[in-house]
């Protein structure tokens, strides 16, 4: 989740209550979805900018992955991933690489994979801190130009309308709370409280591109099939469609999916 220039302090502060964000309403569809998005991970390398400790880092091993490398500025919020997977009984297929997802990660001295080599990239919840357009077009830089054509992308990102519904801006229904919206070129900048015990606050944005589900920025870098998971079809909302019903009428998160186009192959960001 961490990526954004200049806001590692933030991040490596709230790096253990940030673990405790598995527990709410929304983070529970949130995580259905991405393992369903994922589906079957035999034999493929994947990448996770802005990964943290590695929560979708170890699903993707779970559902057969090779190698996960996560990219994260937070090196508290690696070390809780690398503590994690000390106490397994096999052999980790997770590397921690420190970097920064807005910036070209081939400039960053990490060792990543060449461009273009990753069956999948994930990127959940980095949009919402790119606090420029260059910011986001920089994640998108590097999403793209890290997976083979045919490739896919996963990422969660806060979406309209429910960012700014009731049960986001009054009563956290589902687990978040939004506040001290104010404008900024490109979108709006916030902050968003997750109401773990003890609730914790953190920074965010919503980019008119990312919010919107407009993307036309990763259009542009030869993404396609563009599209959101369906929150109706998974078993934490049927299990209980009266709770969720507000959320149904005003989704606050999407966890969406695209492809690597066939096209001009990206090289990376310029």
């Amino acid at each position: 989740m961490t990526v954004a220039s200049g806001k590692k302090e933030q991040y490596d502060e709230m790096a253990i209550e940030y673990n405790a964000y598995e527990d709410l309403p929304v983070a529970r569809l949130e995580a259905e979805l991405i393992k369903a998005a994922l589906g079957d991970c035999t034999g493929l390398t994947v990448l996770d900018i802005g990964g943290g400790s590695g929560v979708y880092a170890r699903e993707a091993v779970k559902a057969g992955a090779t190698q996960v490398d996560v990219v994260d500025i937070s090196e508290s919020m690696m070390q809780i991933g690398r503590e994690i997977e000390t106490k397994r009984s096999e052999k980790s297929r997770i590397r921690w690489l420190l970097g920064d997802g807005i910036k070209p990660l081939v400039e960053q001295d990490i060792d990543t994979l060449p461009y273009g080599h990753y069956d999948i990239t994930m990127a959940n919840w980095i949009f919402d801190h790119a606090y420029t357009v260059e910011d986001l077009r920089g994640m998108w830089e590097n999403i793209a130009a890290s997976l083979k054509p045919g490739g896919k992308f996963i990422g969660v990102r806060a979406v309209a309308p429910g960012c700014f519904a009731d049960h986001n801006m009054k009563t956290g229904k589902y687990g978040t709370l939004r506040s001290d919206v104010k404008v900024i070129p490109g979108g709006f900048q916030c902050t968003a409280t997750l109401l773990t015990k003890p609730p914790f606050s953190v920074g965010c944005t919503l980019m008119d591109d990312s919010y919107k589900m407009i993307d036309e920025i990763p259009r542009q870098l030869g993404m396609i099939d563009i599209s959101k998971m369906l929150d109706e079809e998974s078993e934490t909302i049927k299990s209980d469609p009266e709770f969720w019903q507000e959320y149904l009428n005003e989704p606050g998160i999407a966890v969406v999916i695209a492809t690597k186009g066939y096209g001009d192959v990206v090289q990376g960001p310029a």
